[in-house]
């Protein structure tokens, strides 16, 4: 079976601080493209392992999506309740800043925002967390900043920008229930999580008719008490922190655990890693499971569904909102409107998920095999712009590749991007 497409990334700069102690890390999966992209995560416990998975995993939604760019990823050990989170954050991406001017596009993951990075980028003297898209596009400082403001306009209760992953989490919801032949408004969903990337795929899931019956953040769960959908808008005008506020609407509330128990079409784990167990997959009363968060279900419980015909559409799939909406945000000669890269990155996502899973049929392999075999096959295209249409360019991956053969260290066995999973928090 496949387990990732390098047998260990190419790039990996490990940073440990001179202030506080703390390490960080910078890995560059694969450097085939003139562009990589992931986020940058805060994270207790965080190891270099952990950071080499998800980077890799973001090479497999790359290739499955198409798009022309490489998969990274980057992050640091650290508590982000401190208070020294934000100059913490200063010297790490100070660190790593000739990367994000040169090829990595970063993007905010566990427990950042985009803002918040940007306002240490601007420290640096850098414009965006997302300059090497420009770079890699052949944008203007003019045309990279017009595009960028989209991601700041206004949709529902937040941006384009926080329910941009969000849409396409929905949109492989929507995708596998098209598959199944359950039409949206006779649908049932539940989605453990209510942070931005749940919150985000739960308004366009409430916005399609799709009835959310169970909610669960890191506190508690809410779940229907008579069948009916929760109240969507009003928990998403209510929520702080990404915590379901208290309401008298239809609905119960119990431990955060209950929402497994939650009979269900669709459960979205979109929160931490390690979700779904063996015991949880064994137990649950759903016709899929859609994968928010990265790695959210282990291996063993991913046979144990396969085995109970539970579809699941891997994380590598339902993930893949963040980079198609870089795509309709900057593949189109026009400069695109809001609805057009919300309309782009659902109608992707559902050709992807009908192809994933009409290859898992027809190979007889569960879903996530699928979905490696056709990242397998993909094609790659060096030295071109990573979105629209095919453009050579004179700037080719070859010279950021011998410059980082300099720099290239504490790089792991192969066992190590497979073998090990990210820790909890």
């Amino acid at each position: 079976m496949i387990e990732s497409l390098n047998t260990e990334p190419e790039l990996v700069v490990e940073y440990t601080d001179p202030i506080e102690g703390f390490k960080g890390w910078l890995v560059i999966d694969s450097m085939t493209h003139n562009l990589c992209a992931g986020g940058l995560r805060v994270q207790p416990g965080l190891t270099r392992e952990c950071v080499q998975r998800l980077a890799a995993t973001m090479t497999l939604k790359m290739r499955i999506a198409g798009i022309k760019a490489d998969g990274a990823k980057s992050g640091i050990d650290y508590d982000p309740s401190s208070p020294g989170k934000h100059e913490a954050l200063y010297r790490f991406i100070r660190a790593i800043k000739p990367f994000i001017k040169q090829c990595y596009s970063m993007g905010p993951d566990m427990n950042t925002t985009m803002p918040e990075l940007d306002a240490v980028c601007s420290r640096l003297g850098i414009t965006s967390i997302k300059t090497a898209v420009a770079r890699a596009q052949n944008l203007t400082p003019a045309e990279f900043d017009q595009r960028t403001a989209l991601l700041s306009q206004p949709i529902g209760h937040a941006t384009l920008g926080k329910l941009r992953a969000g849409s396409g989490l929905a949109a492989s919801c929507l995708g596998v229930l098209e598959f199944l032949g359950i039409p949206a408004g006779e649908a049932t969903v539940s989605i453990q999580g209510f942070g931005g990337l749940a919150a985000g795929a739960a308004y366009f899931l409430d916005q399609a008719g799709v009835k959310i019956v169970g909610l669960a953040d890191r506190e508690k769960s809410l779940i229907s008490s008579d069948g009916e959908a929760l109240d969507i808008p009003s928990f998403l005008s209510g929520s702080v922190d990404g915590i379901i506020p208290y309401t008298t609407s239809t609905g119960r509330y119990g431990r955060r655990e209950e929402i497994y128990s939650v009979p269900c079409d669709v459960f979205i784990p979109a929160a931490v890693e390690n979700a779904v167990g063996a015991l949880e997959a064994r137990s649950m009363q759903v016709r899929a499971i859609a994968c928010g968060a990265n790695l959210a279900v282990t291996a063993d419980a991913e046979k144990i569904l396969h085995e109970r015909d539970i579809l699941l559409i891997p994380d590598m799939v339902a993930g893949c909102g963040g980079s198609l909406s870089m795509e309709g945000l900057f593949a189109p000669d026009h400069l695109p409107s809001v609805k057009e890269v919300l309309a782009h990155v659902d109608s992707k996502t559902r050709v992807i998920v009908n192809n994933l899973l009409t290859r898992s049929q027809k190979d007889k392999v569960p879903p996530r095999e699928a979905a490696l075999r056709l990242c397998a096959e993909a094609s790659v295209y060096p030295g071109t712009r990573p979105y629209g249409a095919l453009t050579k360019k004179v700037d080719s991956p070859e010279p950021r590749r011998k410059a980082a053969q300099k720099t290239r260290s504490h790089r792991l066995p192969s066992r190590y991007i497979n073998g090990h999973a990210c820790p909890s928090v």
